[in-house]
This record gives C-alpha cells, structure tokens and sequence, in this order.
C-alpha cells in the first residue's frame, strides 16, 4: 500500500553505507583516460518501504558532468598511504567552481541537470549500487603528489567522507522514482510542521500554497533532519600500486 505524505511523519528512515572496489590493485603504467580504479557505493535500507532521495554531491553521485559528481565535491577522503600518513592523493577540487547563475531554472527539482536523485529500495528488495569509474588522469588530476611520484608496492586506503554519505540538499521522501513518484513533481521545500512551517523557507520567500500544489502532484520533501545515514564500520578499503 502506497505511504501518504500525510502517514510519514513518525517513522525515521535509515540508510547504512558500505564501500567495495573492483580490484586493489592499480597499474602505473595504464593509459591516462583508461579506468583504474573502479569504487561502489552500496546503499542499504534497515525498512521494508523504499525511499528517493537527492544525492548530488554525495557519495551516491557519480554524475553526468565531471565538474558536478561527488568526487569532484569532496565525497571521498584523500587517498592516504599507509606507511607515511604525509603522502595523500588528493581526489576533489579545492576552489570554488563558478557554475553560474540558474535564473530558468525549473521549479521540478527532477529537471534541474545539476540534481541527481536516487530510489534506495526497502529491506529485502535489493540495494542502490553506484559505481564511480575513475581514470589514471582523474586520480591525479587534483593531487599535488603526482603519479611520477608514487612508488611500486605502495599501498593507499580510500574511504568516503562521513560528511557526504548524503547531500548538502537533504531532500528526500517515501516511495520509489518508478512507483508512486512516477509523474510527479518534486518541490523544493519541505513539508510544513504542525504549526504550518516550512524549515526551508528562505527569509522573504512566499509561502507556498502546499495543499493546491499537492493536488497537482506535487511532492514535498519529509524533515531533511529526518533521514538518517550511517557508514558500515570497516568501510575503508586498500590499494596498490603497481607496474
């Protein structure tokens, strides 16, 4: 039976996170775009009901834009080598990109191409499985230690950042992409409280008209505080260099 927005309120959502790679071991001598190294990021549900959620930025954000995934926002720590914690590989962008203004930007948050969200099925219907594919030239490409730098049989942990399990959006709701939310609108804001607020209101911005908005099939996000996020312990994993 489908979950109303109205029957959700008291039920917080978990997620657990874990991270595999494909292989530990990471040539030198691969061509620059050739995929080296291969991470996945398992997302879990602890409920039987399935939820979507933003994930731009996070480490469930693989993008479609190298200037907009996570790894590019810092959702994965500095490689660190494990003889010499000195010796980092460092993966995100330390500026401050300049995207632009978004003055069109569409009001459905599922037409913003800056946006990525995700559908983490229910207990026992499987997992959200996201796989980031990164190259020779990507692994180095912000890294003041370069790749002539690093020696063979050199060994480097990998693990996410705790602070980018999820997104800085914090959107999400019940349901999955293919199921209730099939055709829907995503709002931006969150649901109002039960004294009629809206947590993200911005200072000057006019109230939404919720219930109109919800007959035309609009969802709103549930308390970004709300969802839950928590890294499986033993989540770093291993790599070496070799020829």
């Amino acid at each position: 039976m489908a979950i109303t927005q109205a029957e959700s309120g008291n039920n917080r959502p978990h997620l657990t996170v874990s991270l595999t790679i494909s292989s530990s071991r990471i040539s030198l001598s691969a061509l620059p775009n050739d995929p080296v190294i291969s991470l996945t990021v398992h997302v879990r549900r602890t409920d039987v009901r399935p939820i979507t959620l933003c994930t731009a930025g996070s480490v469930m954000d693989n993008g479609h834009h190298a200037h907009h995934d996570g790894i590019f926002g810092g959702a994965f720590l500095p490689l660190t080598s494990t003889l010499d914690l000195g010796r980092k590989i460092q993966l995100h962008f330390s500026g401050w990109p300049n995207y632009g203004s978004q003055p069109e930007a569409s009001d459905n948050l599922l037409e913003r191409d800056y946006l990525r969200f995700e559908t983490v099925p229910g207990k026992g219907e499987g997992e959200l499985a996201v796989i980031h594919e990164i190259s020779l030239e990507r692994l180095f490409r912000n890294s003041d230690l370069r790749k002539e730098a690093v020696k063979v049989g050199e060994k480097f942990t990998v693990r996410m950042n705790p602070k980018k399990l999820g997104s800085v959006q914090g959107w999400w709701t019940w349901g999955s992409l293919e199921g209730e939310l099939n055709g829907k609108k995503l709002a931006k804001w969150e649901l109002p409280d039960k004294e009629g607020e809206i947590g993200n209101l911005m200072p000057g911005e006019k109230m939404p008209d919720v219930e109109r908005m919800k007959r035309e099939g609009w969802i709103f996000s549930e308390p970004f505080h709300e969802l839950s996020l928590e890294a499986e312990e033993n989540e770093e994993v291993v790599v070496e260099f070799v020829e």
